[in-house]
């Protein structure tokens, strides 16, 4: 079996037909199977899988307990029988003819494979085409990958060897969001060479509730939860690979640092009670990511200068111009 591509599902009714439909490639049906781990939904998902089962054979199935996105992964990558593995998300959706694409390519046996993806309403309407950061010369390796790409990390993204995951020990962290920053570059440590491939593969399908765009209190303190838990864990991975890797710590560095970007932007551009918000400020304080230390410019200093010094009239204030 040369792919597995692995959907994680979780309430995902509505799309999740489309998107196992677009990973069905008729041509290459004897070296691929497609395997859905349903994280316990509440809704018709299972249903629908049911019917697509009957349909297509090398779809599998398995239904989990409500886990979380990286178990799902997890038990998905340890059941897998794909040498290489593309990790999807239930309510997103593959390109027409990119598993004819990868085909051709994995074919040079590299250890990762980088596909360029779209960002698209729930209409599947392109709202913007993403490539890399920086220019891609054809293959290169992991350490040069994620020196030039550090801060974009989607695991989706990506056809990875599954042995990388199963040869280092390495997984999902579960429970937390932003599970793909955590583990890429643990994986790119162990990666001889990445190919970028360019051609548009992905669909990700931004929702207005998602966590990064909910108003919902808690699951936005879950998120502050979730960056401080990701960023000790890339200063614990930094300082172990420090003299194995300078060039690999040197990147870590920059997206630790970026994260502190990031946590100012939700400070910002998201509306809080000022309950909630002090909630945050101090959950952040207790991790040393306040005050922030974000590098902006333009009027953005004067509010984080307000925010670092007056957080709760600072939210207030934001708050009226939201």
């Amino acid at each position: 079996m040369q792919l597995s591509i692995i959907i994680a599902a979780y309430n995902v009714e509505k799309l999740i037909e489309k998107c196992v439909l677009s990973s069905f490639d008729e041509k290459t049906i004897d070296q691929v199977e497609i395997l859905v781990v349903d994280d316990g939904s509440t809704d018709q998902t299972r249903k629908i899988l049911d019917r697509l089962q009957t349909t297509i054979p090398h779809l599998k199935i398995i239904y989990q307990k409500n886990s979380g996105l990286g178990a799902s992964r997890n038990i998905g990558l340890r059941s897998a029988k794909g040498t290489y593995v593309w990790m999807i998300d239930g309510d997103d959706f593959l390109e027409p003819d990119i598993i004819k694409v990868i085909f051709e390519n994995i074919k040079e046996n590299n250890d990762i494979y980088c596909v360029n993806y779209n960002v698209t309403n729930q209409n599947g309407h392109v709202l913007s085409k993403t490539y890399p950061n920086h220019y891609l010369p054809n293959v290169i390796s992991g350490t040069q990958y994620y020196q030039v790409n550090y801060e974009k990390n989607y695991t989706w993204q990506y056809i990875f060897r599954r042995a990388l995951f199963l040869e280092n020990d390495i997984w999902f962290k579960e429970r937390i969001n932003m599970q793909d920053s955590e583990i890429l570059p643990k994986i790119l440590f162990h990666t001889n060479t990445v190919k970028y491939i360019d051609e548009v593969g992905y669909n990700y399908v931004q929702y207005q509730h998602s966590y990064t765009n909910t108003q919902n209190p808690e699951k936005r303190f879950q998120y502050f939860h979730s960056i401080i838990e990701v960023r000790d864990s890339l200063q614990d991975f930094a300082i172990s690979v420090k003299n194995e890797n300078p060039d690999l710590t040197e990147a870590l560095q920059k997206k630790i640092e970026s994260l502190n970007q990031i946590v100012f932007n939700h400070l910002v551009f998201y509306k809080y009670k000022n309950k909630d918000f002090l909630r945050n400020i101090e959950l952040l304080k207790k991790a040393s990511l306040f005050p922030i230390n974000a590098d902006v410019k333009g009027k953005m200093k004067v509010i984080k200068l307000t925010l670092n010094h007056f957080p709760i009239l600072t939210n207030s204030l934001l708050n009226l111009l939201k």
